[in-house]
């Protein structure tokens, strides 16, 4: 009777054994992962945040992420570059454009449960107001001309000096606590304990700050009890910072993290390169351009000249920079407008490449071809001086690669170029005038308002490095600033845009994508145009991590 039990019991057990054997292949087969509530997201993000603070974060893409999710401010901007209400139920603009009248929601509440109020929004603006605010420049100098009335607890009232359509920009700031911070001075912003233990009135707490030799090396946040808006699906987000974008890829491979935030990857990432994790391509708030310096004194006077400009435009091959050099990581771009924004206007004139009209162009501006010594290469010339000039290009990066690449097809024209790659190009380069053609990336913040970078009036101490003076498209400037009135902007802009085509101040190449690499476990992320690269989180509240298994279909 014992061999007899002994053999059934290896029979019932082999039996299970299979039965087992069979449900795994059968699970493997036939069952998908699903995402449930309540799991964490680990993202390698290069570089650290210093200071949690909404007004010092915009100096700091690190710390935008975190001030994105923990603080809020009057308004937003969504997908389109358009302002909308945030903290603020609403708002309304007097006829003038002057005055705008915000009224806050009723059911706002910091972390620590007390409500946001009207005392919080003077007590924000006037940090900002005070000359020694530590943060942005232009954030300190446009508040100071702007008049601050508080009329009830929820409402608040700015009084501009004279109309000013990017206005509303300005009120996306995240708001300070005034019960925490009202004894801190704007000149002690910076080394103040708050800082690295914010409270916030966002989606998100800090719940865990880790610090690796007085550096933040990884920041815990979870959903805030006190947020009034939908509750994140996950239970836990935690940032951790490397110091270059190589150490965040072994991250990533080693299973260290679920994402990598590649604004700082030095080169375009392929998706072949990684096994289970998808990438994401958002439409990013920037453009890439060749700049000339239009000034007479820039040492290539023949830039100057308007055929010279539309012939180095005809002979570019933006397509091919785009395919070969970019491997596809970007957008043609005819303006300086960004797509799927308000104000671009879609039917500017678009070049392609052309060799035989853009050399047309040069015999009719009395431009021929000569044979220049040592090198013995055809060049275009007039009047003995040939067109010639240095194209500078930011060091690192696939930059040096694009303007080579330009700078080949300029020379298939008959153009002597050379290429420099330097640092600090806005400073050293840019803001001096010490440039004939730079390659140039340039972010538009919020507000489409190309005032700063292409008036007549910002050529000297402004932005306007190319130096470009033409009254008429400075004039549309001038009124579409001026004016709240979206489809008189909007038709301000399109005149602009068409002019800028024409007249080709610089030539725009492309759109760069905002790459982010994510792995395939982490559901319902979705990909949206974005300004900067917080905003790849603008879902957040809608992501999950798979932790299970679910029958397929």
């Amino acid at each position: 009777m014992r061999t007899i039990r002994l053999t059934l019991f290896f029979v019932l057990l082999g039996a299970a054994g299979l039965a087992f054997l069979g449900y795994q292949f059968i699970v493997s087969r036939n069952t998908a992962l699903i995402a449930s509530e309540g799991g964490t997201y680990f993202e390698g993000v290069v570089g650290a945040p210093e200071n949690i603070n909404p007004l010092l974060c915009p100096l700091n893409e690190a710390e935008r992420d975190v001030c994105a999710l923990v603080f809020r401010g009057l308004t937003k901007l969504n997908e389109a570059g358009e302002a909308v209400p945030d903290l603020a139920e609403g708002w309304t603009i007097s006829g003038d454009g002057i005055t705008y009248t915000f009224r806050l929601r009723p059911d706002e509440r910091w972390e620590d449960g007390y409500p946001v109020t009207a005392d919080d929004v003077i007590f924000t603006v006037g940090l900002m107001r005070d000359p020694a605010f530590p943060g942005r420049r232009d954030y300190s100098e446009l508040w100071q001309r702007v008049a601050l009335v508080k009329l009830d607890e929820r409402t608040v009232q700015f009084g501009l000096p004279q109309p000013f359509a990017p206005f509303l920009d300005y009120t996306t700031v995240g708001l300070l606590p005034a019960h925490i911070l009202s004894n801190t001075a704007a000149a002690d912003l910076k080394e103040s304990a708050f800082n690295r233990q914010p409270i916030g009135n966002g989606p998100w707490r800090v719940a865990d700050l880790s610090t690796t030799s007085a550096r933040i090396s990884s920041i815990a946040l979870e959903p805030s009890s006190t947020y009034s808006g939908p509750r994140p699906q996950l239970r836990r987000l935690v940032l951790r910072y490397y110091p270059s974008w190589q150490s965040v890829l072994r991250a990533f491979e080693n299973g260290d993290v679920d994402g990598m935030a590649s604004f700082a990857a030095p080169e375009p990432i392929t998706e072949e390169a990684f096994a289970n994790a998808i990438l994401y391509s958002m439409p990013s708030a920037r453009f890439v351009a060749l700049m000339f310096n239009l000034r007479r004194d820039s040492g290539a006077l023949s830039l100057t000249e308007l055929p010279v400009r539309r012939a180095l435009m005809l002979a570019l091959d933006r397509e091919a920079i785009i395919r070969e050099v970019l491997r596809g990581r970007a957008v043609l771009a005819n303006t300086p407008f960004i797509p799927g924004t308000w104000a671009y206007h879609p039917g500017v004139r678009s070049y392609r490449r052309d060799l035989e009209q853009a050399k047309q162009l040069l015999r009719e501006a009395g431009y021929e071809i000569a044979t220049v010594a040592p090198a013995n290469v055809e060049v275009w010339q007039k009047e003995g001086e040939p067109i010639a000039f240095t194209l500078l290009t930011p060091e690192g990066g696939v930059a040096p690669r694009v303007a080579e690449a330009v700078a080949e097809q300029w020379r298939e024209l008959g153009v002597q170029v050379t290429v420099v790659p330097v640092r600090n190009m806005v400073a050293n380069f840019l803001a001096t005038h010490q440039f004939q053609v730079a390659l140039v990336e340039t972010l538009l913040d919020g507000d489409p308002d190309p005032f700063p970078l292409w008036h007549r009036s910002q050529a000297i101490n402004g932005q306007n490095y190319a130096g470009w003076d033409d009254a008429e498209a400075s004039e549309w400037l001038e009124q579409a600033r001026q004016t709240t009135d979206r489809a008189r902007r909007l038709e301000l802009y399109r005149r602009f845009q068409e002019k800028f085509a024409e007249e080709l101040p610089a030539l725009m190449l492309y759109y760069p994508v905002y790459d982010y690499i994510i792995s395939s476990r982490v559901r319902n992320v979705q990909v949206a145009p974005i300004f900067h690269p917080s905003d790849r989180f603008r879902s957040l509240h809608e992501w999950r991590v798979s932790v299970g298994r679910a029958p397929d279909g």
